[in-house]
Order: C-alpha cells, then structure tokens, then sequence
C-alpha cells in the first residue's frame, strides 16, 4: 500500500527535478553551442592577461613592526611636565597617523636621497617606445606651443622645489602602509619598491626616524619646560623676598613679637593667663566640694573615714590599728574580769584616748581643706583680674596683627610656590638627556625574498577563470540578442507546435535546391522532404491530405522552395500534384521554374470563366506535375480573387483531378491573403527560417492564423537548416540530425 501522501507529492517531486535538470542541461547546452566563441573569448583574453602580467614590474614589501605605549623607566616623577600615555585604540591610531605624516617622510627622504630613485622621480624614466610617436616629437616646437602641447612654466625656483618635493612625498607616502595589528598596540609599517633592499632600508629608516622624533620631541618638550621653570623661579623669588621684607618692616612699625608663627606676644600671655585661670577654678571648685563634705559630716556625727583626706592620713590610719586592737583586748577580759576591774577601767580609758586623738586629726584635716579653699580662690580671683588687664591691653593691637596675618599668609603661599617650582626644575633639569621614547621596534624589516605584487599564480588563475566568465557572458549575451528558433524543442516550448520537418540547407551554391533534389535523390535534403511528407500523411488517419497551403511569417523563409521540393518529391512518388502560386503580388513558382511570364495563370482562370483549369496548366518536365503560375491578368484587390466562389471551386476541382494539391501564399504579416487561403485548403505548413526570424514576429503570425478560426495548422518546418551546425549544438533527439557527423555517409549528397 502506498501512503496517499507520498502519492500526491511524488509528481511535484518529479516536476521540480525535471525542472531543474532542464535548466542545468539548457545553461551547458547554450555553452556547447557556442563553444567556439567561449574557448576563443577565453583564450584570447587569456592570452591577453598573461602577457600583461609578465610585462609588469614586480614590487616588494618589507614590514617593520613597532611597540607603542611602552612603560619607560622613570628616574624621577616628571609626568606633570612630559605626558607620555599611548595606551587604548585612540592613541594608537594617533601613532599611526604620525608614521604617515609628510614630515616624518621628508626626513627619510632627505636622509636616504629617494629622489635619485627613478621609481619616486619621474624625471629619471627613461622613456618608453610609445613616447617616440608622441606628437611631441613629431610637431616643431613653434607648432607644439601653438596648439598648447607646451606650456610655458613661470613658476619661481622656490615654488618648483616645493612642487619636486611634493610629488616625492606623493609617491613615498603612496608606497607605505600603515596599519595595526588586531587592536593590540604593535604597528606595522610596510614599504612597497621595485628594489627588494630599498623597501627594507625605507622601512627601517620610517620606525628609526619615528623613535628619534619621539625623542626630539620630549627633549624639546624638556628643554622648553625648563627654560620656563627657570623664568618662573627668578620672578618667585623676587616676590618670596619682597614679601618677607614687608613682613619684617610692618612688624617692625608696629612693634609686634611673634613668638608663635602667626601668633603675637600679648596674644600668647592672655592665652596662658586664660588656661591658668581655668585651670584654677576647678581647683576652687574641687577645694570648696571637699571642705563642704567634711563639715557636712562632722555636722551630723557620721563617721569621716568615708572622706577621701582622712583615709589618705597615715596618722589616723595608725591610731585606727591601736583602736582596734584595743577594742579587741577589751572585749577578750571583759568576760573574764567584768566592767569593774581596774584592768577594764585602764584600757576603757586608753580606747578614749585614742578616738580624741582621731577626732582632733580629722579637725585638722578640716582646717587644712578650708585653708586650701582659702588658697584656690585667691589664685582665681589673682588670675581673672590679670586677664582683664591683658584684654584691655591688647585690643588695640588686634588690628595690626590681622593686617600683619595676611602679609604673613602672602609671604608664605608665595614661598610655597617657590620651592614647588624649584623642586621641579631640579627633577626636570636632573632627566635633560636621559629621555626614553614610548616606542621600540620589535621586528626589523628583512630583504623580502619574493615579490609582493604581482602575485602571478594568483592572477594567471584570476584572469583565467575572469576570461571564462567574460565568455560566458557574452554567449548568453548573444544568445539573448540571437531572435531566431533552432530546435523544435524550442517550437514546443515556444510556441505550443509541433514541428513537421528540419529541411537542410543546400551548401552548393552552383545549383538552386529543387533541382538538386532530382540530381541527388538520396541527399539528406531528399531525405528531409521525404520525412515531411510522411508527417503529413500520418497527420489524420482517417482523411487525407490532397490540399496544402505553405506559408510563412515574413519573407525569405524559403515557403515557395519547400512548397516546390514537395512537389516535386510527391511527384517523383507517383502522386499527381498541382503546384500553385498565389502569391500574386511578388510571384516566384514562375521564375524558379523560368516560365514566360506572358503564360495564362491564375488570375486568367479567376477572371476569366470561359477558360478551364487545363488551359493554364503548365507541365514541369522532369516530374511531370502541373504548375499553375500567376498568370498575366490585371485585378484589384487579390484578396476579393481569393474570397470569390470561383476560387473555392478551382480549388475544389483540382482536388479531385488530382492527389495533391500545393498553394504557395504570401507571407502572412506581408498581406492578408494567406488569412483567406488558409480557409480552402485541408492543411496548412508554417516556414520558419532556421537560426533567423524573430520570435515575436513568428507569434504574431500565428496568433493571426489562429484568430480567424482556421485550427488546420498542421506544425513548422524548419527551412534552411545548417546540418553541420545543428549537429555540433545537438538538441535533445530532436531528429535525424543530432549526430549528424557521425551517419552522413547515409546520405549521398
């Protein structure tokens, strides 16, 4: 079982295939055809190329690579004065565009003397063998200057140096190329020359000179910033002094001591005077807390060991031992002895002593708080009367001594500034001489070994394969602009027909095709007529063919040749054939056959009813058939003779005297006449001029046919075919004659 969809799509598979193969043997099929003029065209332009590239002068190029953006070894920091980053694309390219400068190139010039190389100075060519028939050399000077081949130079020496030196730099920057080396900061600088050492030499001089500009440059940079420096450090100077002075003398005028940068004399004392005092109240203050503790404690009976003098005291700290100790003793006998022993009654006694020796200790201690009381506000009172005397005293200094600040503050930026211009003139003059460039070379150019340009093999292919291409564009140039058919595959695809016959040319010149047909009855050309009558017989099994009208598109197409060889050939058969010429206008069956022109015709039978068709029938001797010419009678209109009822039964009557009947018309697209003949007959044979009649004109002509409802076009014949070249173009198996080369000895002529 087959899928169904598989089915459907097999057929357009087919098609599309078919298609394709179609084309793809067309397009090779086309190149066959004109074969000759292909292989002519590319080898001519091959040829061609071939010389031109061995004629021209080889070059070469030699590359120098450079390093940019290096990071230099820096003896002191002076990056403020010289900037040296090349990193990032940007810089690059500016390097780049610095190689191709026309300075740097006026200094290789001028180093390496370029304009004595006949390649940068056109003045050193020799000329070349053309130049001897140059109009210059063959016309005299007065004539030359007449007709304006000379002009006379009025430039100045100067402005023809500058022009000299201006077509050598053109000539050297349009040699060298500079380019990067894949965004990284490594350049590439090539030279192209005719001289393989030169180009390496130019191509290290470039690099070399660039690094030496770079150097120059920073030594002229350093040399400039010094000298500026130096400028600057004598005009600081000058104002470091000036300012210095003018601080001493107002200092001076107003009798100010600094005793403290920017700080005067008065100044400083009330500042310590102030510190003292502050220093002092605290005092007071912690004196007055300490008196008031202990008088507040001695006032309520609690105990004043809690007070920090009386626990500082080494006194009473003793005598608190012996209290204790003798509070412990007391207790120990007091169990033993009783309250009235006079042991207890001694050591109660002595325990009295010793607490009024404490109590008299800490009333000491009291008095001695409230003398250091006394003390601390005396201070205070002495230090606060003493700063109001220093405020009243420096008031009116104050005024002079912020004028004196800002001479100060003008005397020390300008001094500032001073050592910061010297300390870079000492780091600026220190590195004069010692300057590194951003750049080094990596690679030096080598004498290159082959040339660079012409790359032969390159171009021999290139313009091979260019010469093929060139050819194959002018075939189907010409085969575009070729307006004739070929092949009755194209008469099918072109024009929806069948094609009856291929009717070969006769390449003899010395006798008229008819009559060659006699004289070689088994020439391809016998043959070819033979096989258009056996098309026509098997045109309607059922009918036969006894009437036949021959015509063509325009004239020239050889109708009234075909219609007379298969007259002739059917007579040579044994059929009885009438051969008539109704082309009234421009009448050919008479001359061919040269009969008089005063012969009864045609148009005698058509206006003359009282002749019969045996009356004007001529005989041709050699096949016997019956020819029917113009005739001498004058009419009107011949299409009025052919559309008249007299002309149906002519026709009518010669079809059944005889077995074929053959009406030679007039081309279609000349006159209407054929439009009307077409109606009379059983069968109609369109002429086509093999490889010549346009295919617009051939549409035309059928479209006109068809149009007046006559459908008995039996198909086209090619006439005047070239069997020697229809076999080389070999379309499909079109006929007898696709291998036409290799089964001519079938035929004897």
């Amino acid at each position: 079982m087959y899928d169904s969809k598989e089915q459907s799509l097999m057929p357009s598979e087919f098609l599309q295939n078919d298609n394709t193969e179609t084309a793809l043997i067309n397009f090779f099929h086309t190149l066959w055809l004109r074969k000759r003029l292909l292989i002519s065209v590319t080898f001519s332009l091959s040829i061609l190329a071939i010389l031109i590239i061995y004629q021209l002068v080889p070059r070469y190029t030699a590359t120098t690579q450079l390093l940019v953006g290096i990071n230099a070894a820096k003896v002191v920091d002076i990056e403020q004065v010289l900037s040296g980053n090349l990193k990032g694309d940007t810089a690059v390219i500016g390097e780049m565009e610095v190689l191709k400068s026309r300075e740097l190139a006026h200094k290789v010039i001028d180093t390496l003397h370029l304009d004595q190389y006949k390649e940068f100075n056109p003045k050193l060519r020799k000329p070349g063998f053309l130049a001897q028939f140059s109009l210059k050399n063959l016309l005299p000077e007065s004539w030359q200057e007449a007709v304006g081949l000379v002009k006379i130079d009025s430039r100045t020496d100067e402005e023809k140096e500058e022009a000299r030196l201006t077509g050598l730099t053109n000539a050297f920057l349009g040699k060298l190329k500079i380019s990067q080396v894949k965004r990284s900061q490594v350049i590439n600088v090539a030279f192209e020359s005719e001289d393989p050492k030169l180009a390496a030499k130019i191509a290290n001089e470039v690099a070399d000179k660039y690094i030496v500009g770079q150097l120059q440059a920073k030594f002229d940079a350093t040399k400039k910033a010094t000298d500026w420096l130096n400028d600057q450090l004598g005009e600081l100077k000058k104002k470091v002094e000036t300012s210095e002075r003018a601080v001493e003398q107002y200092r001076k005028t107003h009798e100010l001591i600094e005793v403290k940068k920017e700080v005067g004399l008065s100044q400083q004392q009330m500042s310590e005077v102030n510190s003292q005092l502050i220093i002092a109240r605290a005092q007071r203050a912690e004196a007055e807390a300490k008196y008031q503790q202990v008088e507040a404690i001695a006032r309520s009976g609690r105990d004043t060991d809690s007070v920090a003098e009386v626990l500082n005291s080494s006194l009473i700290s003793s005598l608190r031992q012996q209290e204790s100790e003798v509070q412990r003793k007391y207790s120990e006998m007091l169990v033993e002895f009783g309250p009235r022993h006079p042991r207890m009654i001694q050591m109660q006694a002595e325990l009295e002593d010793i607490q009024g020796k404490v109590r008299s200790e800490v009333k000491k201690i009291a008095a001695g708080l409230h003398n250091n009381m006394d003390v601390a506000r005396a201070r205070e009172g002495s230090l606060t009367a003493s700063l109001r005397q220093m405020e009243s005293k420096t008031t009116g200094n104050n005024q002079a001594e912020v004028e004196l600040h800002a001479l100060e503050r003008e005397a020390t930026a300008n001094k500032a500034l001073f050592e910061t211009f010297l300390g870079r003139f000492k780091e600026t003059a220190s590195t004069q001489g010692i300057e590194q460039a951003d750049a080094r070379v990596i690679s030096f150019a080598e004498i290159p070994l082959g040339a660079s340009y012409p790359k032969k093999k390159l171009l021999l292919v290139s313009s091979i394969v260019g010469s093929l291409l060139v050819g194959v564009f002018l075939v189907f140039v010409l085969e575009m602009l070729n307006p004739g058919v070929r092949s009755p595959e194209q008469i099918q695809e072109l024009f929806n027909m069948s094609t009856l016959g291929i009717v070969p040319k006769v390449m003899e010149t010395n006798i008229v095709p008819h009559e060659y047909l006699l004289a070689k009855p088994q020439s391809a050309l016998a043959e070819a007529v033979n096989t258009l009558r056996i098309s026509l017989s098997l045109l309607n099994p059922d009918a036969e063919v006894k009437s036949l009208l021959v015509t063509s598109s325009v004239p020239g197409e050889g109708k009234s040749t075909l219609a007379v060889l298969i007259a002739r050939h059917s007579a040579c058969a044994g059929q009885r054939v009438v051969l008539i010429d109704t082309d009234l206008r421009r009448p050919t069956v008479g001359k061919m056959f040269k009969i008089k022109e005063s012969t009864l015709g045609l148009t005698d039978l058509l206006m003359h009813h009282d002749l019969s068709i045996n009356d004007v029938l001529v005989d041709d001797p050699d096949t016997g058939m019956k020819i029917l010419t113009r005739g001498k009678s004058a009419f009107v209109n011949p299409v009025d003779l052919f559309a008249s009822q007299r002309m149906k039964i002519i026709v009518e009557q010669l079809r059944e005297q005889y077995d074929l009947v053959i009406l030679d018309s007039a081309p279609i697209m000349a006159v209407p006449d054929t439009r009307i003949l077409a109606g009379l007959v059983d069968k109609t044979i369109f002429v086509l001029n093999w490889d010549s009649t346009p295919k617009k004109v051939v549409h035309s002509a059928l479209h006109l046919l068809n149009k007046d409802g006559h459908s008995n076009i039996a198909g086209i014949v090619l006439q005047k075919v070239n069997l020697q070249q229809y076999g080389r173009y070999g379309y499909g198996d079109s006929g007898y004659y696709y291998h036409y080369g290799r089964y001519n000895q079938y035929y004897s002529g």
